[in-house]
């Protein structure tokens, strides 16, 4: 998966993701498309999206690990494909980058890489945009730009937002608070992620812009370097002085929770989450030659138990499998790292 490669920062940063979204012109929103329109829309961008290379996959039409692989790679939400109006999926060869069609724009484009990387998110997206603009007249007006069905992304019909990792910053007092006022200058929004159930995941935060009209492309994307360098910066920061005020609790931390991820037999995702953000805090500050471990292995970790298909789905197995299931995997991984050590 795209998430497997290495990427920029990942010891803070998990994830880049660029979405843009085109609307094709004489045609109504998915939301108030009927079934004819929505059908004749879609062999639009499918015939397109062969032009392109990208194969053709209606939702409906998918088994259960076809879902779980687009899910499990962050393409989609859960409701996209299992979705009552018909909806599809443009996948291509390059990972990372694909299309979601008929969700709530005409087409979205979806592209991601691993760590901070958003210029190569954008310029994945936006050739991709581009190459549909060729094929197909696309609904913009001359004012306001790109049209969209939401009027938070007329405009660009550009959205970017980084997957991070804040243990530090959530730990200093004041510091989260200080990174959303910088955030806010460049008119994005930093949040938590919440799980299904509602409960924060500990350390997980989304940093995203919110601002599409008016500003261009390029500038969002130079804002977005500005952004994530700051979020990189102050996170390295605050677990470094942490860990010079009170490195007895950090390798205690570490310890306990290396010791737990390597041997547990039955594991739950939020406890997961929580002992790889102690993992986070302590390591390249402790200095252990016991301890073998890398910030690639920690991350398609984290990315793996943030999500999970199969625990969302009506006919997904146990809890009590699910979680000897991860603890297992979580032991492998760390078996591997081990004996590349």
């Amino acid at each position: 998966m795209w998430y497997e490669l290495p990427g920029k920062d990942t010891d803070v940063v998990l994830s880049t993701k660029v979405t843009i979204a085109r609307n094709i012109k004489g045609f109504a929103f998915p939301s108030k498309m009927s079934d004819a329109d929505r059908e004749n829309a879609m062999g639009m961008i499918r015939q397109a999206g062969g032009n392109m290379g990208f194969n053709f996959i209606r939702c409906e039409e998918m088994d259960n690990p076809a879902k779980e692989d687009i899910f499990n790679q962050y393409y989609c939400k859960y409701g996209f494909l299992n979705s009552t109006p018909k909806t599809a999926f443009l996948l291509g060869k390059k990972e990372g980058l694909g299309v979601l069609l008929g969700d709530r724009e005409h087409m979205s484009i979806v592209s991601l890489t691993s760590g901070d990387d958003v210029t190569s998110a954008y310029k994945a997206a936006e050739e991709v945009a581009t190459n549909f603009e060729k094929e197909m007249e696309i609904a913009y007006s001359d004012k306001l730009g790109f049209l969209t069905s939401d009027i938070r992304y007329i405009g660009t019909g550009l959205t970017i937002s980084f997957l991070v990792c804040l243990p530090g910053i959530e730990k200093t007092q004041g510091a989260l608070a200080t990174l959303g006022k910088r955030a806010e200058k460049y008119d994005w929004q930093i949040r938590p992620i919440l799980q299904a159930d509602g409960n924060k995941e500990p350390g997980m935060y989304e940093i995203k812009s919110i601002a599409t009209l008016g500003v261009s492309e390029s500038d969002m994307v130079t804002r977005a370097s500005k952004v994530i360098a700051d979020a990189v910066k102050l996170e390295r920061s605050c677990r470094s002085n942490i860990y010079k005020k009170k490195s007895l609790i950090v390798e205690d931390q570490f310890y306990r929770s290396y010791a737990l991820l390597k041997y547990a037999r039955r594991i739950e995702a939020a406890e997961v989450l929580l002992l790889l953000g102690w993992i986070r805090m302590g390591l390249g500050l402790i200095n252990d030659s016991e301890i073998s471990i890398d910030w690639d292995t920690i991350n398609v970790l984290t990315h793996k138990t943030r999500r999970s298909y199969t625990e969302l789905s009506p006919v997904g197995r146990k809890s009590v499998a699910s979680a000897v299931e991860r603890a297992d995997r979580i032991r492998m991984a760390f078996k591997k790292d081990s004996e590349r050590g």
